[in-house]
């Protein structure tokens, strides 16, 4: 657990250097991840207006930690699978919350195609009561 939480914490403050406000309210990085494709998407909120940021705008790879963070969280529990979406916000006090989503197909801007979710699941294999429909479609097309 110590490892996942370091992760997490490197993420955090790695996206949180890339703000080019001191005066951000919040902050929220959606991450959208199967084994061989991550999309990072980052905003943060200053007086009511959002602002999308880049989170590896210094050159800090945030992308290796995130897919570190998913191997080191399937290890936690196997045959559950790894997570598709994890949404992290952070508030200007320091408080985050994170939640992890195991179920729903990622929101990636380029669809990737169905060998690539069969790669992941093949890399993450998970109880077969735990496969989402979606997934099940496109093992049915295979």
């Amino acid at each position: 657990m110590d490892i996942t939480n370091n992760l997490i914490n490197q993420i955090i403050q790695i996206s949180n250097s890339n703000i080019s406000s001191d005066n951000w309210d919040s902050f929220t990085i959606n991450i959208f991840a199967i084994n061989k494709m991550i999309s990072i998407k980052a905003f943060y909120e200053e007086n009511g207006e959002i602002v999308s940021f880049d989170p590896e705008a210094n050159g800090e790879d945030i992308t290796l930690k995130v897919k570190k963070l998913r191997e080191e969280m399937y290890k936690l529990s196997p045959d559950k699978g790894a997570w598709y979406t994890s949404i992290i916000s952070v508030t200007n006090d320091g408080k985050f919350n994170i939640d992890f989503d195991y179920d729903e197909k990622p929101e990636f801007k380029y669809e990737p195609s169905p060998d690539k979710f069969i790669d992941d699941l093949n890399t993450f294999p998970r109880e077969k009561d735990l496969i989402p429909d979606w997934l099940n479609n496109i093992i049915a097309l295979k």
